[in-house]
C-alpha cells in the first residue's frame, strides 16, 4: 500500500472519530515530533529493534498526553512499517484533512509565531489570490530572519528575506 492511500485510511478513521478534531492535532504533532526526531528515526530504521518494542516505546512515551486513538493510529503506522515515512504520512494527512473540508492546506514558513489576527489576515489574503478556502500549517524557523513563504499545492509565494539575500549574493558574484 502506498503512503498516500495510507494515509488517506488514517484520515477516514480519524474523521469516524467523536473527537476528530483533537485527534487531528494530535496526530500531526506527533508526526512531526517524532519526524524531527533523529533519535527518534535511527530506532524505526533499526531492524534489529523489533517492532514490538519500538511499539511499546511510543505507546509509554505518549500514554496519557494524547487520546487513545491518536496512539493506536501511531501504533499502526509503525506496525505497517510506515515509520520511516512519517514526514510523507504528516504532510498527506494535512492535506487530505484540509481537502475534507473542501479547503487547500497552504504551508507558510515564518521566522516568527504568527498571531490570530495575522493567520487570518494571511488566509483571506491567499483566498483572494487562489480564489479557494486554506488552512494554514505555521513552521516557524528562525533562520529565515524574516518575511513568510506560502506553499499550497504545486505554487510558492516567497517573501523570506533570506531568500533574498540569496538573490542579491547570486546577483554580485555575477558581476
Amino acid at each position: 500500500m502506498s503512503v498516500e492511500l495510507f494515509s488517506k485510511g488514517l484520515v477516514e478513521i480519524i474523521s469516524s472519530s467523536k473527537d476528530s478534531e483533537r485527534v487531528e492535532n494530535e496526530i500531526l504533532q506527533v508526526f512531526k515530533s517524532l519526524s524531527e526526531s533523529s533519535d527518534a528515526l535511527d530506532v524505526f530504521r533499526n531492524f534489529g529493534i523489533p517492532v514490538e518494542n519500538k511499539i511499546k516505546a511510543v505507546q509509554s512515551l505518549l500514554n496519557s498526553r494524547v487520546l487513545p486513538l491518536t496512539i493506536d493510529l501511531v501504533t499502526l503506522t509503525i506496525s505497517q512499517g510506515y515509520a520511516d515515512n512519517l514526514s510523507d504520512i504528516q504532510s498527506n494527512v494535512a492535506n487530505f484533512i484540509a481537502n475534507k473540508r473542501g479547503a487547500s492546506l497552504a504551508k507558510v514558513v515564518s521566522a516568527i509565531e504568527l498571531d490570530e489576527n495575522t493567520q487570518k489576515a494571511l488566509k483571506l489574503a491567499i483566498k483572494n489570490k487562489l480564489g479557494t478556502d486554506v488552512e494554514l500549517s505555521v513552521e516557524v524557523n528562525p533562520s529565515v530572519i524574516g518575511g513568510l513563504s506560502v506553499s499550497v499545492g504545486e505554487r510558492t509565494f516567497d517573501g523570506l528575506l533570506s531568500s533574498k539575500f540569496s538573490d542579491i549574493k547570486t546577483v554580485l558574484k555575477g558581476r
